[in-house]
């Protein structure tokens, strides 16, 4: 039976005793999201995978998913030279996005954090100046959105990706305030 590159590539990664690079990838994962195989036979190996190494999840997550409303799309070129046994890995594009709805859940949903957060909305509702309060109250979550979404996995979230989400947020809690 004819084995295609593929197959090829993965046996031979099973049999050897190089291992796999230290980043988290497994054979599992290769076998399941990588294509572009080749195989040059005695000299080198190759495959290209998207991985999706940034899994924020805020404290509670979203509810029912177990998918991150906010992640890096990379993908990665992964060489073995078959006579040194060395790993070459080639970044060769990254992206970045996010579901806002997923944002707005995961941040200001049902749960603990949630509660909390709506706690603070009713003192700015009740307040004798909105505004002040506002800032008061919701200065130290702004900043700690600032923080969380400069980067994700020791990676920068874009500037313009960072300055939507953490728009789509305030705007929401002033929404919620009756601010608007």
């Amino acid at each position: 039976m004819n084995k295609t590159t593929r197959d090829r590539v993965l046996i031979a990664l099973d049999e050897r005793d190089t291992g796999l690079p230290e980043d988290g990838l497994t054979l599992e994962k290769i076998r399941e999201r990588a294509f572009g195989f080749q195989l040059e036979a005695d000299e080198w190996l190759s495959f290209q995978i998207e991985r999706h190494p940034t899994m924020y999840l805020s404290d509670m997550g979203v509810p029912g998913l177990d998918t991150s409303p906010a992640r890096f799309h990379i993908m990665t070129e992964y060489r073995l030279d078959l006579n040194d046994e060395t790993w070459h890995i080639e970044e060769l594009s990254s992206t970045f996005e996010y579901e806002p709805w997923m944002v707005l859940e995961a941040e200001l949903g049902d749960g603990p954090v949630g509660r909390a957060i709506q706690e603070e909305i009713e003192k700015v509702k009740t307040a004798d100046d909105p505004e002040a309060t506002f800032e008061d109250v919701f200065g130290s979550w702004i900043d700690h959105w600032e923080d969380k979404f400069d980067d994700l996995d020791g990676r920068n979230v874009p500037e313009e990706d960072k300055d939507a989400i953490l728009d789509l947020l305030v705007g929401e809690l002033k929404e919620r305030a009756e601010l608007d």
